[in-house]
């Protein structure tokens, strides 16, 4: 079943000091294991993604020193990081308060998918340095984190998403991927269950393989933008 998630709501546990994690997939996806992190002021973290993974990292709240082989590198809120399998990183909360982080494997550990995942080591990027494309005639702006147009991986698809006030994605679904939006700005109508849902920045909605649902703009809004995942990579949009 669809879900919709609001982030703040989710308990988490303790994973380091100073460090909660709480699931947002909840193990009801095959394909996707997402989760987030809140470091306290001054907390820091160890992650390591695990072999035939990919991990991706995109800062939710706050600001993080993500640190690879004694290189350090600032996410800024949005941000985004693309971690190849087998590397460990090391995150600083640089924010003077709670810094939240989504962080998403995919596949999940132990999950075998027989993809090619991302072989570029790392690949950190604010927003506004992700590959933009316009697609004029569905009134959208794509920019793009995982795709073939940015870090290439067959085991994801992730990007961010802007829409004007009368964008509109029809009934659809994916037979053969799961799906994951985080309303970044601006709120969107989705339809989940057969049910119109209005998200905001904060909540997620996870679609497992085969779950019909739509997304517009909510009324009076005119712009939005989410955040947006595919995996794995390769689907196909069958529209009702």
């Amino acid at each position: 079943m669809a879900r919709v998630v609001r982030l703040a709501d989710l308990p988490g546990e303790e994973v380091a000091a100073g460090v909660a994690g709480a699931s947002v997939t909840a193990g009801e996806t095959r394909w996707m294991d997402a989760k987030v992190l809140r470091l306290a002021a001054g907390a820091t973290l160890d992650v390591t993604v695990p072999a035939g993974s990919d991990g991706y990292l995109f800062v939710v709240r706050g600001a993080v020193r993500l640190t690879v082989n004694g290189t350090d590198h600032d996410l800024a809120l949005q941000a985004s990081a693309v971690i190849e399998e087998g590397t460990t990183v090391a995150l600083a909360n640089m924010f003077d308060g709670e810094s939240e982080l989504l962080q998403v494997l995919a596949p999940p550990q132990g999950v075998a998918s027989g993809l090619a995942g991302f072989g570029g080591g790392l690949d950190v990027r604010p927003r506004d340095q992700l590959p933009l494309v316009v697609v004029p005639e569905q009134k959208k702006k794509r920019f793009y984190i995982v795709s073939k147009e940015a870090s290439k991986s067959q085991r994801g698809h992730a990007m961010i998403v802007e829409y004007e006030r009368d964008t509109v994605t029809a009934l659809h679904h994916h037979p053969d991927a799961e799906s994951m939006f985080l309303l970044l700005d601006g709120a969107i109508t989705f339809v989940v269950d057969g049910k119109e849902v209005v998200v905001r920045p904060g909540d997620a909605t996870v679609f497992r393989a085969g779950d019909v649902h739509s997304l517009r703009c909510a009324e009076g809004v005119t712009e939005a933008s989410f955040l947006e995942f595919h995996i794995p990579a390769a689907f196909t949009t069958v529209k009702e």
